[in-house]
């Protein structure tokens, strides 16, 4: 806490001491911030009995940005209280940086959502923000993003952009636990006891930091980029520590976070109506888990893959449909993944009524397990600042697909935003 406050003390000194001072000549000190946000708020309900809610809460995010010439500042701020979820009730720095842009070249320093990649709802090398599960995959895209304490540092030239990405400080991935609605409970034999310490995370280091590099290609019809990212798992390694007195077996769980390192390609390309896109990612290092309680994970490299296409007809309809997938490399029966794991995505949207309403409906299927994860909603533009949603998300598959294993908690939802 006491580090937070000195970076937000020296981002305030840095964003007022880049600013002229009122009536200078340009513009006025004043005309060079901005502030805006939004607060909302949901509420759920799962459509099996007893019809609970799954989902509510009150949010909201505070934004403050500061034009300073060659320096841009940002910062942002969330407020929540949630009722199902107690840990997440709290107020939050969401986002804090400073952007010095220069002629080819620019530079970013603080916290900053990074989003990578061609792909639609789907996170192939879009790595480098890590997820926010707490919700499962209920939330949009943009709310599982987390930000990272990174140093962004461009060249840009005519048509080839270098990117580099420092990471002092390792962040995990959020995955729901405890009382939380969306965490899942297994079925143990009755003489086995499984205990879990805490997650071993990497110590801050120079030798621990995170790095990222991309290329990207701006040529006539193609865009193209070639990226590598030296990581850490997001999901640490569940080692299994076994202990038997004869009637009872216990399993002590030490989860681990691992190195990884992840090599991207991407593409898209315009044609007529039409934007073909492709990502494929090889991952080296991962750790999967098994079938067998008292088995530890196995090692393995796997790719994971994407291509896609979007469609806009006219008439306000927007069709985007991808085929994704992954392979373990050097399979085993052990693993509790399946060693190719296809997956369907189609996202269809219309606007209507002078496009104050937006109907969409993203469909995810996967084939190896066939379950079901299908996302519908309506969103009405009351005003430009006053939107009302509602939706509803729908699993379905057998208790152990991906999607399927969380039927009992197909909901309806409905929400309430206004924008300022």
């Amino acid at each position: 806490m006491m580090k937070a406050r000195h970076f937000w003390m020296w981002l305030a000194a840095v964003m007022l001491g880049c600013v002229p001072a009122a009536g200078a000549e340009g513009t006025g000190w004043t005309d060079r911030f901005a502030l805006s946000g939004w607060v909302e708020t949901i509420q759920s309900m799962r459509v099996a009995s007893p019809h609970e809610p799954l989902t509510s809460r009150q949010w909201g995010r505070l934004k403050l940005s500061a034009d300073l010439g060659d320096f841009f500042g940002f910062v942002s701020v969330d407020a929540e209280r949630n009722w199902e979820i107690s840990e997440e009730t709290g107020f939050d720095r969401h986002e804090a940086w400073l952007e010095y842009a220069a002629e080819g070249w620019d530079m970013r320093l603080g916290r900053q959502t990074i989003i990578w990649g061609k792909a639609d709802g789907v996170q192939i090398t879009d790595i480098i923000s890590p997820p926010d599960y707490i919700e499962y995959v209920t939330r949009d895209l943009d709310e599982i993003r987390m930000p990272v304490d990174a140093v962004k540092f461009r060249l840009l030239g005519k048509h080839i952009d270098t990117e580099l990405i420092w990471i002092p400080v390792f962040k995990a991935a959020v995955q729901p636990s405890g009382d939380n609605p969306w965490a899942l409970q297994s079925d143990l034999p009755k003489d086995v006891q499984i205990t879990s310490a805490e997650a071993l995370t990497p110590a801050t280091s120079l030798g621990n930091s995170e790095i990222a590099l991309k290329v990207s290609a701006f040529f006539s019809g193609i865009d193209a980029a070639a990226s590598v990212f030296y990581t850490w798992n997001d999901y640490p390694t569940r080692y299994r520590h076994v202990e038997s007195d004869g009637e009872i077996t216990l399993v002590c769980l030490a989860p681990e976070h691992h190195r990884l390192t992840v090599f991207g390609l991407e593409f898209s390309r315009p044609w007529s109506e039409f934007v073909f896109r492709g990502e494929a990612a090889y991952y080296k290092g991962c750790h999967y888990e098994t079938k067998g309680i008292t088995d530890n994970p196995l090692k393995k490299d796997a790719i994971k893959w994407l291509l896609g296409v979007d469609w806009n007809p006219g008439h306000d309809w927007t069709v985007i449909a991808q085929l994704t997938g992954a392979t373990i490399f050097d399979y085993e029966p052990t693993l509790s993944d399946s060693e190719h794991s296809p997956m369907v995505t189609l996202n269809i949207s219309k606007k209507l009524l002078r496009q104050t309403l937006t109907l969409s409906n993203m469909f995810y299927y996967r084939v190896d397990d066939d379950s079901v994860f299908d996302r519908l909603k309506a969103e009405y533009a009351l005003t430009d600042n006053f939107h009302l949603l509602a939706g509803a998300d729908v699993f379905y598959g057998p208790e152990n697909g991906t999607f399927g294993q969380y039927r009992d908690n197909t909901q309806t939802w409905v929400k309430v935003r206004y924008s300022f």
